[in-house]
């Protein structure tokens, strides 16, 4: 266990300083961002979008390795999932793969990126609430994640296409929802 922490815990300042614009921006823009952006249509394009771009980012070439700009490109996309119906994973993921980083590599460090967000926004909705928020739903997110990372193997490339599919399918979902209920 302490050989596969020591990476990890080597990663904790990028992975930090990562966290930090998404965790300014939630503070500061995320009431605006859900009240114009939370209702179903712009969270069907939204799903869409990234559904498209996790797909296209898929397809390229694996070049690169996470470097000052991987990051910065990750603290972006962090701040782009504060829009409903982008996950932060795939909006981390996406970035990753848009820059070359490999699959393998690319999965490990958006988990690793999702942890400081994730506590701190857990922490804000408790301090919100002024209650504890329930761990129930963060610990099947993280465990999730962790299958996920898993079973994502260098030899499994149908993960991101599966991926990329079902935000595409649950879009067109929400799309002929609204269509039918603005007839």
């Amino acid at each position: 266990m302490a050989v596969a922490l020591k990476p990890a815990v080597e990663e904790l300042p990028r992975v930090l300083v990562a966290a930090v614009p998404a965790a300014l921006a939630g503070l500061l823009i995320r009431d605006l961002v859900e009240r114009r952006l939370g209702s179903p249509g712009p969270t069907a394009v939204a799903l869409a979008g990234a559904g498209v771009l996790l797909w296209a980012a898929d397809t390229r070439g694996e070049s690169g390795h996470i470097g000052p700009a991987e990051v910065a490109a990750c603290s972006l996309a962090q701040v782009a999932a504060l829009v409903p119906g982008v996950s932060r994973s795939g909006a981390t993921l996406t970035a990753l793969r848009l820059r070359g980083v490999p699959r393998q590599e690319a999965l490990r460090f958006s988990l690793l990126m999702s942890l400081p967000v994730t506590v701190g926004a857990a922490g804000l909705t408790a301090v919100r609430s002024r209650r504890a928020p329930a761990l129930g739903p963060s610990v099947l997110a993280a465990t999730a994640a962790w299958a996920t990372t898993r079973a994502a193997q260098p030899a499994s490339p149908r993960l991101f296409p599966a991926s990329a599919v079902y935000r595409l399918v649950v879009a067109a979902a929400v799309a002929v929802r609204l269509r039918k209920e603005h007839r």
